[in-house]
């Protein structure tokens, strides 16, 4: 089996791992990960990597992710989604269309989250859920497990009384139910997530995510429905090591300096096609076939001269 990121649509009512396992049990023993968990009840982008390409997992994970999801104002649930019990209720008919908008312009850019209860944050190593299934939540400081994440985006896109539609695009470890939660703070209510769907997740849009009923037809030529890792969006620029021995030179461990024109003739992108500045930059490295082999970054050096290190094979 090749390298490589399977874009897979995650059904509502599975948890991420349930995926792998469905893979493993049709396709054989793999070597997987996937790009951030999706809770049972959410659906959509769920990247699988497959051999190698796992060695990208923390890149990948990196990026930002983006979701739509509805929501219900005037009762709030211990699990902050559908699948909780209310623990409260409050009045949502004064909650209008502007005011919606105003709440969530303010969460736009760094925010200060609280962890859900139910949640996979650890305290003292054991996952939230548990401390909530075992009904020890007041064992849990939960302010003082406070991150900081960053919202790039947050808009509403349809209103009526008592409901709403979102989309955000958000760092990793940005919980959705917890901006549903200050959202619904923040106009004088209470709000419950009944639908999640991750429209895009490592570069992979939704509309280019296979859904399981397909994936189980196409197996026989799995491969085919790979992207290669030399394919794969990690925000950063792809450059191929073209020189005699460059290749070589790098997956030993020695650094590479190149004259700029030579830095710039191997960027495989024209909207690449920039140097780096005097501070280090990320770069996917890629042999003479254009293969991506590893993982490297590129600085100036006082001469001017661009120097290649690799960081990690592939």
């Amino acid at each position: 089996m090749q390298s490589g990121l399977l874009p897979i649509d995650k059904p509502a009512g599975m948890i991420s791992k349930d995926v792998s396992r469905w893979l493993v049990k049709r396709a054989g023993k793999l070597k997987l990960g996937h790009v951030g968990t999706l809770d049972p009840g959410a659906s959509g982008v769920l990247p699988l990597l497959i051999g190698k390409a796992t060695r990208l997992q923390d890149l990948l994970l990196d990026l930002p992710k983006t979701y739509e999801f509805d929501v219900k104002l005037g009762s709030e649930t211990d699990t902050l989604d559908q699948d909780g019990q209310v623990v409260r209720e409050a009045p949502w008919e004064h909650v209008t269309e502007e005011a919606l908008r105003t709440a969530v312009a303010r969460f736009i850019g760094e925010v200060e989250q609280t962890p859900p209860i139910y949640s996979a944050v650890k305290y003292k190593g054991k996952p939230l859920y548990e401390y909530a299934r075992g009904g020890a939540e007041a064992d849990v400081p939960l302010e003082g497990l406070k991150r900081k994440v960053f919202v790039s985006t947050f808009e509403l896109l349809t209103f009526a009384p008592g409901r709403a539609s979102f989309r955000a695009t958000c760092s990793r470890g940005t919980y959705v139910r917890t901006l549903v939660k200050d959202v619904a703070d923040a106009v004088g209510s209470c709000g419950t997530l009944t639908r999640l769907v991750r429209t895009q997740a490592a570069g992979i849009h939704i509309e280019n995510a296979i859904g399981l009923d397909a994936l189980e037809k196409s197996l026989p030529n799995l491969g085919g429905a790979l992207i290669p890792m030399e394919s794969i969006d990690l925000g950063m620029p792809r450059w191929q090591a073209q020189g005699n021995g460059w290749m070589e030179r790098l997956s030993g461990g020695q650094q590479i300096a190149v004259e700029p024109a030579e830095y710039l003739d191997g960027l495989k992108s024209e909207t690449e096609r920039d140097l780096p500045a005097a501070w280090s930059r990320n770069v996917l490295l890629l042999g003479r076939e254009g293969r991506a082999f590893g993982f490297g970054n590129v600085r100036r050096n006082e001469s001017g001269r661009v120097v290649i290190s690799m960081k990690r094979g592939l």
